[in-house]
């Protein structure tokens, strides 16, 4: 069996469970069977193993039986025969199946997946199990956002103006955006879900295009290509509250979270409780949630979303939806209420009874941060790898289940974790949020992590308050800036030394002096590089960037190092500087005799002549606090120009794996710089890939439906005007 902080890596102290049930009852079940994957199942779990629940995991042939969360669990079992989740987690036969023959009494469904499925959980029921969630019914009518406004409206709840309708009739649905709702609208899949199957629309003329893409998302999302129109507020607060009901008729509210924060519709960062809210909106978003589960005899845990208009007086606010299960972002109300969500989902599908709202309290402020696989300089587009390096921050929770050596699937959602810090109020708690970002080591795949401190540290976002759904649209393009900042000369005066180091064979020390007078051997390394004529001389090559980096080795192990960016006509910029790099990697510099610096550092030796050295300062206040350096040979520098791999326009290439949804050109065609070519979905989301130039379209290499790799040519290209983009 796995140690659970070995596994999950969620370092953190304990949650307490308040005294919130009027009864003592156990729960009434002693297995439970997780219908999920990834962060979520190790997240159940961590609870059921600290109920003495025995639990039993689900992995599909792209996880594998060796992902952690089915390593986790008591026993695991492969679902389904194909790697995606319609081939695997989505097959609720299967499901059951595997319940039945591992006698578990109870289903958590966690998130995503069958998680809001109606018709899994009335299976569930009818197979004599327990779901740990509400009913089908209430499923059903909160997971239609048409019905679920319908009865938000006869509730007295005030809901967003739009068209809900059934009639999906396609001019039926212009007319009604254009004479009734109004631009800007949004077009929202009816059982849409964590940002897919929405479009903004500004005007007429992007109608028609915007509701066939969300169209066609939703029906790849959700089976269901039903959509509504609703009115678009500008920069809004989204608002959501999270609620609990028991069988018993009584419901409470666990305080609010504000996800203000998002991009493209998906909530980057999270927090608990909303700050500078007005204690008068804050009671009445309480008071409505409560009302709105009971509006539909909810039980269990849920979340109703509000969106609360920033740009008129008095702030009103508006039902935008209600999630029907576990909210990705549980863990900020987990914190300032020191409470598991989970052991209260469990305790409620017992039949225990809630105790009174006022029972409830609140301490502190809590963040989180979505840690995603993707590289916000390419758009923010989806990656896949294998991470070759893992290693949270142990002084924050951290719910994760990647670990070192795992591959980043095509197949599913592409976070890869999700830290969590709790302080006694915002400005204590931002601080530790920027300092367990800056402290996240991983290496392999690209991450959004640095792009998550930028936001953080963001003026506005250390405002109470002034964050809206539009901060990204204001300061997005201010944030990559900061994003594409360059290597500064230290940083790569640091790694080069660090480089040279492992490259002579003097790593695993941490007492450099003390090695030297033990050591008598002239010709040790211990003594540093030294030649007949002179000081021993290196030139590294850095891969992509034009800088000149020259190292001189001292025969007191020391380094004289010069940097020097020769299209730029500045100064060399000389350091010396003496280190050791110890058995744990930490890498520990004196700058010029006068400066102590410390690094952790990871260094991988590619096959393809690429060193790339990987460095993370230990002082979380140096705003320099990370460095990523690719050092190659001089003898294979130039091997993807010899191979003729270089840059082309000649042809149009997939930017990750993928599936072809749509075609939108053919051989013969003329198209502009900009016009959308192809569309691939990948990793739920779909990517629209356009002409990189004006040219024409001579071969189409692909077809719909097709499944495509990394790089895989898409199309055959002929540029018609140079330098055209």
């Amino acid at each position: 069996m796995y140690h659970v902080n070995a596994i999950i890596r969620s370092n953190y102290q304990r949650t307490k469970t308040l005294k919130l049930f009027s009864t003592t009852s156990s729960i009434s079940f002693d297995k439970l069977l997780i219908a999920n994957r990834g962060e979520i199942a190790c997240r159940i779990a961590r609870t059921c193993r600290r109920l003495g629940i025995k639990t039993v995991a689900l992995y599909s042939d792209s996880d594998g039986k060796g992902a952690l969360h089915a390593k986790f669990a008591d026993e695991s079992y492969c679902i389904g025969s194909g790697p995606s989740a319609i081939e695997s987690y989505l097959r609720g036969d299967d499901i059951l199946e595997i319940a039945s023959q591992t006698k578990a009494q109870a289903i958590h469904p966690g998130y995503g997946f069958l998680s809001e499925n109606a018709a899994f959980a009335q299976s569930v029921s009818d197979a004599g199990l327990n779901f740990i969630g509400p009913s089908p019914t209430a499923i059903q009518a909160m997971g239609s956002k048409s019905e679920s406004k319908s009865i938000m409206d006869a509730a007295g709840i005030p809901t967003m103006p739009g068209h809900y309708g059934d009639k999906q009739d396609i001019e039926f649905l212009l007319h009604k955006a254009v004479t009734q709702v109004g631009f800007p609208l949004l077009i929202k899949a009816v059982m849409g879900g964590g940002g897919k199957g929405i479009r903004v629309v500004w005007n007429e003329q992007e109608f028609l295009s915007a509701l066939e893409s969300c169209k066609r998302e939703s029906l790849a999302s959700f089976d269901d290509a039903s959509v509504l129109l609703e009115k678009y507020l500008i920069h809004p607060r989204h608002i959501e509250v999270q609620i609990l009901a028991d069988q018993h008729g009584n419901a409470v509210s666990l305080h609010e979270r504000d996800c203000s924060l998002q991009r493209r519709h998906q909530k980057i960062i999270e927090e608990a409780p909303a700050s500078d809210l007005d204690p008068i909106i804050r009671k009445k978003l309480g008071d409505y949630a409560v009302k709105a589960a009971k509006a539909v005899n909810y039980v269990n845990a849920g979340t109703v979303e509000f969106l609360v208009d920033t740009q008129t007086p008095g702030s009103n606010f508006y039902f935008c939806e209600m999630n029907t299960r576990l909210q990705v972002e549980h863990p900020v109300t987990e914190l300032i209420t020191n409470l598991d969500l989970v052991e209260w989902q469990l305790r409620i599908a017992s039949g225990e009874i809630l105790m009174p709202q006022d029972e409830i309290t609140c301490s502190g402020h809590a963040f989180e941060a979505r840690i995603y696989a993707e590289n916000p300089l390419k758009n923010f587009l989806p990656a896949t790898g294998t991470v070759k390096y893992h290693q949270p921050p142990s002084d924050a929770r951290v719910d994760t289940c990647i670990q070192s050596g795992q591959s980043i699937s095509v197949y599913f959602d592409p976070m890869i974790s999700k830290l969590i810090v709790h302080g006694e109020d915002r400005a204590s708690a931002l601080k530790k949020l920027v300092a367990g970002l800056k402290n996240y080591k991983l290496v392999g795949v690209p991450t959004n992590i640095d792009f998550l401190v930028k936001c953080a540290q963001h003026p506005t976002f250390s405002v109470p308050g002034a964050c809206n759904t539009g901060f990204l649209e204001h300061y997005l393009e201010s944030i990559l800036e900061k994003n594409k900042a360059k290597v500064s000369s230290f940083m790569y005066a640091a790694s080069a030394v660090c480089k040279m180091l492992y490259m002579e064979h003097r790593n695993g020390v941490s007492d450099l002096a003390s090695i030297r007078r033990t050591t008598n051997d002239p010709w040790s390394t211990w003594s540093g590089s030294w030649r007949a004529g002179g000081r021993a001389r290196r030139n590294l090559r850095v891969k992509g960037e034009d800088i000149e980096i020259v190292c001189w080795s001292n025969v007191d192990g020391s380094y004289d190092v010069s940097i020097q960016f020769p299209d730029e006509g500045r100064d060399t910029d000389w350091f010396h500087i003496n280190g050791t790099v110890d058995n744990d990697n930490s890498l520990t510099l004196l700058v010029n005799n006068t400066k102590r610096v410390n690094y952790s550092s990871f260094l991988i030796n590619e096959p393809d002549g690429i060193t790339t050295l990987y460095l993370w300062s230990n002082d979380q206040s140096d705003d320099e606090y990370y460095a990523q350096v690719n050092f190659e040979d001089p003898c294979v520098a130039n091997l993807d120009d010899a191979l003729g791999l270089h840059a082309s326009r000649e042809t149009i290439v997939a930017p990750m794996p993928g599936k072809i949804t749509r075609i939108d050109a053919q051989a013969g065609d003329s198209v502009e710089c900009g016009d959308i070519v192809v569309i691939m979905e990948s990793m739920k989301m779909e990517h629209p890939i356009s002409a990189p130039c004006n040219g024409i379209v001579k071969e189409i290499a692909c077809a719909e439906s097709d499944i495509v790799d990394d790089r895989d040519v898409l199309v055959y290209f002929e540029e018609t005007i140079k330098n055209a983009v």
